[in-house]
């Protein structure tokens, strides 16, 4: 038996019983817990709004024999701006879907809170672009779980950048402008790649602290997204509809 205190973010909700609550939480330092939330689904419940999506808390959880239950919920923040806009929803939530199935069970790695929580707050802000804030997530995260393409310089003959350059999306493979062609490999410009560096080896404090043209940036986009379902081998479902609302 024990009783913790932890941050973290409701990342996924189901109902049960008559007024219960299912939450998935992204803590801090212990990884996704899964746990009850009695009579949460009550208006009158002090559990009502910090078990919903997006709550950020401080939770206080009683676990026994594996099964935990939330025994108390101090709101933080509840990100209400995300709903909006559909777009902006169905962004957040295919973050949260992403972070479901890539964060290990019982990890201790701070990072994924932080960058879920920043990417949150960027979107709410509405100050960067979309497509920005989607590829830093992306990219970040699954580097994080230890899937890092191969940027530093070219695989075949160690060329540090040219003009342009292809990428490998299924393999996270990097060949410049001479040993790229015939490869099947896309041509990426060299500041999408210069992006994607400074994704992945900035300081996390910088790391949505870049611009790019509106092209460059949709090309970022595919890349990144394209990546992350290939080192994870899985599909998501907010991701086609996030995809299907942007086009029209």
């Amino acid at each position: 038996m024990e009783r913790f205190t932890v941050d973290g973010i409701v990342i996924r909700t189901s109902v049960t019983g008559e007024a219960d609550r299912i939450v998935w939480v992204l803590t801090r330092d212990r990884g996704i817990i899964r746990a009850f939330a009695k009579g949460a689904r009550g208006t009158k419940s002090r559990l009502h709004s910090s078990t919903g999506l997006f709550a950020y808390c401080s939770f206080s959880f009683y676990e026994k024999n594996d099964v935990y239950n939330v025994t108390e919920a101090e709101l933080k923040e509840l990100f209400f701006d995300l709903r909006s806009s559909m777009e902006t929803l169905t962004l957040a939530q295919y973050f949260c879907e992403v972070i479901s199935r890539c964060v290990p069970d019982k990890n201790d790695e701070e990072l994924y809170l932080r960058l879920l929580l920043n990417s949150l707050h960027f979107l709410c802000k509405g100050e960067k672009n979309s497509l920005l804030i989607k590829s830093v997530f992306e990219l970040r995260l699954i580097s994080a779980a230890g899937f890092m393409p191969s940027l530093v310089a070219c695989g075949e003959c160690g060329e540090f950048l040219t003009d342009t350059m292809y990428f490998n999306a299924g393999t996270g493979e990097l060949f410049c402008n001479a040993c790229g062609r015939g490869r099947g490999c896309p041509e990426v410009h060299s500041s999408v790649i210069s992006a994607m560096r400074h994704i992945c080896f900035s300081d996390f404090s910088k790391i949505f602290s870049f611009t790019l043209p509106e092209e460059q940036l949709i090309a970022l986009n595919r890349l990144t997204e394209t990546y992350l379902k290939s080192a994870l081998g899985q599909e998501f479902r907010l991701l086609s509809y996030f995809n299907d609302i942007n086009k029209n």
